[in-house]
């Protein structure tokens, strides 16, 4: 093989290189925000959901096309479509879930929940009172403690 010959070959094969670069698989690149939290606590009062178990949904939305679907979801609306959503979006969520009974606290380790990059968290509460009983959790680091209460919750972050 000639010199010119090998260089364009290798020429071809860099700028091959530099346009796979410029579209990099939405999976591999970084986009949206680390988790990089130190705990997750889950408080329900004495009375929380008027004496009943309040079920708990913590939803990571992993990207922007599914941020807008779940940003309007009812708690309601979530837990009703939320095996189907993961079912059929795999990629794009992940969520855990809890049952507190009033008056007792979860303390849920970082390790558990994992540090992935994230469009946006949003807390559920499926209480029997109707309403949104939805929060987005907008600091990812530090503690996160939700405390829920007779017929609403609330989702703060304390730094480390």
């Amino acid at each position: 093989m000639s010199r010119t010959r090998i260089f364009r070959t290798a020429l071809a094969l860099w700028l091959l290189m530099q346009l796979a670069g410029c579209a990099m698989p939405g999976f591999l690149s970084s986009k949206g925000t680390r988790v990089d939290w130190s705990e997750l606590t889950l408080t329900a009062a004495p009375n929380a959901n008027q004496n009943s178990p309040v079920a708990v949904d913590l939803v990571m939305v992993l990207d922007d096309a599914m941020l807008g679907r779940v940003a309007e979801l009812s708690a309601a609306k979530w837990f009703g479509a939320r095996a189907d959503l993961q079912k059929t979006f795999p990629q794009s969520l992940s969520y855990r879930s809890w049952e507190l009974v009033p008056g007792q606290t979860i303390r849920v380790p970082a390790s558990s929940l994992g540090a992935p990059r994230v469009a946006a968290v949003f807390v559920y509460a499926n209480y029997t009172t109707p309403g949104a009983n939805r929060m987005r959790v907008e600091d990812l680091k530090g503690a996160v403690v939700a405390r829920f209460d007779i017929q609403s919750f609330d989702v703060s972050t304390t730094a480390r």
